[in-house]
């Protein structure tokens, strides 16, 4: 046996070499633990939002070498805005891409960006929301929530089964109100116009069983909800802007290092700037795509973009207080102008 022993304390130690050559091996080839962000949105699936977004999440694994991704649910999967808010504050959700009526959820002063009549154009918003930005991010934090980013959905129009061109034209239809909103339904109580209120998820099938027959919304919604396909008329003439942004609870962005925090925030710059750039030019491919869609262009001429600026600053007007202090108001309309 004991001139067997040094073969044999070879042979063990061989064996563990190879087992701890083994587990090295093993350990250097596990995957990377992943952390993935959780983020909820109306957006249709193939639309340009979640293209960008898509896009976006590849970046953010690049960057965190896989230890750090984005799982969207497009289409209202999670539910109406409303209710990915409320999964956000209890944990189920970790974002949301919402609109302004989302955000006024957090901060209802956010609505006053989509106040009728608040901004004619695209460099009126930028010039507001840039001096107004910090303070609104602020505001969210104060509330819970990490803002990543703005990407607008665009500039609403009119879209009917008859011609609108005034007010009282607009009485007469059956307009979508979004119950979650507080903005259009004032302006529907002005116009005397009797909205029905439904959901996003609910408007297609309302439509097509002629349930509303008008409704107000952005080109580029109207195509990728497929609202479209039931107007006959678009009013040229541009109500408000329906204000999009990204925003992650604070408590589950507290969990990520400060590493993922900074890239984080630095692609979400980056990809809510190419959104904004390319929603704005979808907007105006999807202008010029609707006379071939069977949809009649109705023009608003002077006096009767007079009549309709009244009811815009009557709508403010009637809102004001309950969505925003005057202070605030006035300054939105200050800077967009």
């Amino acid at each position: 046996m004991r001139r067997h022993a040094p073969w044999l304390l070879a042979l063990l130690f061989g064996a563990l070499g190879v087992a701890f050559s083994v587990g090295v091996v093993a350990q250097e080839a596990a995957p990377v633990t992943t952390r993935t962000i959780s983020i909820a949105t109306l957006a249709p699936p193939g639309s340009t939002w979640m293209r960008v977004f898509d896009a976006w999440n590849r970046e953010v694994r690049r960057r965190s070498n896989k230890a750090l991704g984005l799982r969207f649910y497009p289409g209202g999967v999670q539910g109406d805005e409303s209710e990915v808010i409320r999964k956000i504050r209890s944990g189920r959700l970790d974002g949301g891409a919402v609109t302004a009526v989302g955000l006024s959820q957090i901060h209802r002063p956010t609505l006053t960006l989509q106040m009728p009549g608040m901004f004619r154009t695209y460099a009126g918003l930028d010039n507001a929301r840039n001096a107004l930005g910090p303070e609104l991010s602020t505001a969210f934090e104060s509330a819970g929530f990490v803002h990543m980013g703005w990407a607008d959905v665009g500039f609403t129009r009119i879209f009917s089964q008859t011609p609108v061109q005034t007010p009282e034209q607009l009485a007469t239809t059956r307009p979508f109100a979004w119950r979650d909103d507080l903005v259009l339904p004032a302006l529907f109580q002005v116009t005397r116009a009797s909205a029905v209120p439904l959901q996003l998820p609910e408007v297609l099938s309302a439509l097509q069983t002629n349930r509303i027959n008008s409704f107000i919304t952005a080109p580029v919604s109207a195509v990728a909800l497929q609202w479209s396909s039931r107007a006959t008329h678009m009013t040229d003439m541009q109500l408000s802007v329906v204000i999009g942004a990204t925003v992650i609870g604070r408590t589950q962005w507290n969990t990520l290092t400060p590493e993922q925090q900074t890239i984080m925030r630095e692609t979400g710059t980056q990809f809510h700037a190419l959104a904004r750039r390319n929603l704005r030019s979808d907007e105006q491919t999807a202008l010029a795509s609707f006379p071939t869609r069977s949809i009649t262009i109705v023009t608003v001429d002077a006096a009767q973009r007079a009549r309709w600026d009244s009811v815009f600053s009557q709508t403010r007007q009637r809102l004001t207080g309950h969505i925003a202090d005057a202070a605030f108001i006035g300054r939105v309309q200050t800077l967009g102008h």
